[in-house]
């Protein structure tokens, strides 16, 4: 039978960037409750709104004191009246200024840095975005995987994955093999290792992933905005299951890696398949027949 899902509190205080390092060291994941700014999430939420009003002409922006709300109403509206349209908002996301001034923040750079212990920490920009998983759309949920096969650039990185609008436990927050990250990276079925066929779900698979994961303890992080987690590159994680009757779950996800590692150099910087990058050839040994 399949272990429960561990719930993990809120805690009372937050955690010294000293801890969070060593729990990211042990654990492959530590958490950052409220690094950002509410202002920083919020930029971004209106941003996504100003996106919404521009293929929506009736629709006006939304006040502040409205906007968490009217977003889960109008995603699930544009949603309904046309599935292409709202794919062409989620692509252009990622593009939002405000977007990008959260990536580059100090609070964000400052404690990648510190948790990679890198005087020169690089943004996996090509795989930097915004994701928006609508309530029981499992098409596009990632299952079980780690972040290097498809992101490259270092062993030496970690992925930011931060909650702009509070994930409940029924909106399916991420789940996490916790010390997974030991078994170092590996070896997949690269069934798409340039992901040409533009969908990022079949591009590699770990054989009984799930069935690995389960071999750790297997952490579900409710989050608030502000709330960011952090995972070692090889750390065993997949999407949730957003079962909500109305919320989509609105999250980012950042990648930072060490541009000084032994193996960033060697790569000259290069990331995963959204900049050419190729698994299959820097790591024959990870490819299963």
């Amino acid at each position: 039978m399949r272990p429960a899902l561990s719930v993990v509190p809120r805690p009372p205080e937050a955690p010294t960037i000293a801890e969070l390092a060593e729990r990211l060291r042990r654990d492959g994941v530590a958490v950052a409750r409220g690094l950002l700014k509410p202002a920083q999430v919020r930029a971004v939420l209106q941003g996504l709104d100003s996106l919404l009003c521009a293929v929506r002409p009736g629709w006006a922006r939304l006040p502040d004191d409205e906007l968490e709300a009217g977003l889960h109403e109008r995603l699930l509206a544009l949603a309904q009246a046309s599935r292409p349209t709202l794919a062409q908002v989620y692509d252009a996301s990622r593009k939002l200024g405000a977007f990008w001034a959260l990536a580059g923040s100090s609070e964000l750079l400052d404690t990648a840095a510190a948790l990679l212990d890198s005087k020169a920490v690089g943004l996996a920009f090509r795989g930097a975005g915004i994701r928006l998983d609508l309530p029981n759309e499992d098409r596009w949920r990632s299952d079980w995987h780690q972040e290097y096969h498809s992101q490259l650039s270092s062993q030496r990185a970690l992925v930011a994955w931060i909650g702009l609008v509070p994930v409940t436990q029924l909106m399916g927050p991420v789940q996490i093999a916790k010390g997974s990250h030991r078994d170092g990276i590996l070896p997949v079925r690269a069934l798409d290792p340039l992901n040409r066929q533009k969908d990022y779900t079949q591009t590699f698979v770990i054989p009984d992933a799930e069935a690995r994961a389960h071999r750790f303890e297997v952490l579900q992080l409710e989050t608030q905005p502000g709330d960011v987690v952090f995972m070692d590159f090889a750390t065993l994680h997949a999407s949730g299951f957003n079962r909500s009757p109305s919320h989509t779950r609105i999250t980012a996800q950042l990648r930072y890696f060490d541009m000084l590692a032994d193996d960033a150099i060697a790569q000259r910087w290069q990331g995963g398949f959204q900049e050419g990058g190729d698994f299959t050839r820097l790591h024959p040994d990870k490819v299963l027949p």
